[in-house]
C-alpha cells in the first residue's frame, strides 16, 4: 500500500512547498506544477519514475508506528466505553462515535512520536528536484541526519512536532468519527430502503463510510497540512515560528487558495487506503472475536 501511494504523497509535499510568488520561465518551469496531474508528468519525464519514489526508503520506517497507533486506538476504544458505563454520560449509539473519535486522537498523540521524525527527513528527500541550479545532490538518512543534530540537535528531527499534531490527532479524531456516524447512518438508509443486511451489504457500507470518513478528514485538516510541511521542510523562518504564523502568512502572501494546496493528491491517496486499512481492521475483528457482537458497533 504504501509503495503504490507514496507517489501521491510526493506529489502533495511539492505542491504544498510551490510558492506562488516565485515566477516561472526557463528551467524553473520544470518544476513549477499547474496542478496533480502536471506534477506527475513533469515528474516522470524530468527525474524518471524513481523521482515519484524519493524518500519511500525513509517513509517505510513510519511502519513501526501503525502498531503503535491500533493498539493504543482499540484500547482508548475500551477505556471510553468503561467510563461511559460507569458515568451514564451519553446512551451507546450516542456514544458510540464518540469514542472513536476520542480514541483516534490520543492514538496520533502517541504515534507521532515516530511519525514526526520520520516526516522531517523523508520531506526533505521528496522536495529535492535535481533540476534547480546549484541544487546539491540528493543525501540519504545518515546525511540528512547527521546534518540536523548539528544544527538543531535532536528537537530538530521534531520540527512541526505541534503542528503534526495539529493536523493528524483531529484528522484521526474527525476519521473515526465520521467512520461510525456514516456507517450507522448507510445502516439506517438500508433498512429504510427494505433491503435485508448481508455480509456483501456490510462489507461495502464499511467501504463506503470509510472512503467518505477519509475525504471528510482530509479536506478539513489540509490547511494545517500545508504549514506543517512548509515548517519541517523549511524550518522556522523569522515571519513564521509556528503554525498559527505560518497559516496567517500562506493567507497574506499566497492567498486563501494556498492553504488547498496538495488536497487531490492527499484525497487520491486517502480515499483508497481508508478503504482497504478498514476493510482489514473489520476482517481482524471480525475474525479474533471468540463469540458474536450484538452489534457491529462492538
Amino acid at each position: 500500500v504504501r509503495f503504490a501511494l507514496h507517489p501521491f504523497s510526493l506529489v502533495k509535499t511539492r505542491l504544498q512547498m510551490q510558492k506562488n510568488h516565485i515566477p516561472g520561465g526557463g528551467e524553473l518551469d520544470k518544476i513549477r506544477y499547474r496542478g496533480t496531474l502536471d506534477a506527475f508528468r513533469k515528474i516522470s519525464k524530468y527525474e524518471g519514475i524513481r523521482g515519484l519514489y524519493k524518500g519511500f526508503g525513509v517513509s517505510t520506517i513510519g511502519i513501526l508506528s501503525g502498531q503503535l497507533y491500533i493498539t493504543t486506538y482499540e484500547l482508548g476504544r475500551m477505556r471510553f466505553k468503561e467510563l461511559n458505563e460507569r458515568f451514564k454520560i451519553l446512551s451507546p449509539d450516542q456514544m458510540n462515535p464518540v469514542r472513536n473519535a476520542l480514541a483516534g486522537g490520543c492514538a496520533s498523540l502517541c504515534s507521532q512520536t515516530i511519525v514526526v521524525p520520520v516526516d522531517v527527513v523523508s520531506q526533505k528527500q521528496m522536495v529535492h528536484t535535481g533540476l534547480r541550479k546549484g541544487e546539491q545532490q540528493m543525501r540519504g538518512l545518515a546525511a540528512i541526519g547527521r546534518q540536523i543534530l548539528a544544527e538543531d540537535g535532536v528537537r530538530g528531527f521534531y520540527k512541526g512536532f505541534g503542528a503534526s499534531l495539529s493536523v493528524y490527532a483531529p484528522s484521526s479524531a474527525i476519521w473515526w468519527g465520521s467512520y461510525g456516524y456514516f456507517r450507522e447512518a448507510l445502516h439506517a438508509l438500508e433498512g429504510m430502503a427494505g433491503r435485508k443486511r448481508t455480509n456483501a451489504s456490510g462489507r461495502l457500507v464499511e467501504a463506503t463510510a470509510g472512503a467518505s470518513a477519509g475525504i471528510v478528514a482530509t479536506v478539513v485538516t489540509n490547511p494545517m497540512d500545508v504549514a506543517r510541511t512548509r515548517l519541517q521542510v523549511d524550518g522556522l523562518a523569522k515571519n513564521r515560528t509556528n503554525l498559527r504564523s505560518t497559516l496567517r502568512y500562506l493567507w497574506v502572501h499566497e492567498g486563501p487558495l494556498s492553504l488547498m494546496k496538495g488536497v487531490q493528491p492527499r484525497i487520491m491517496a486517502t480515499v483508497p487506503s481508508s478503504v482497504l486499512i478498514i476493510t482489514v481492521y473489520e476482517l481482524v475483528k471480525r475474525l479474533s472475536r471468540k463469540t458474536p457482537p450484538k452489534d457491529e458497533s462492538q
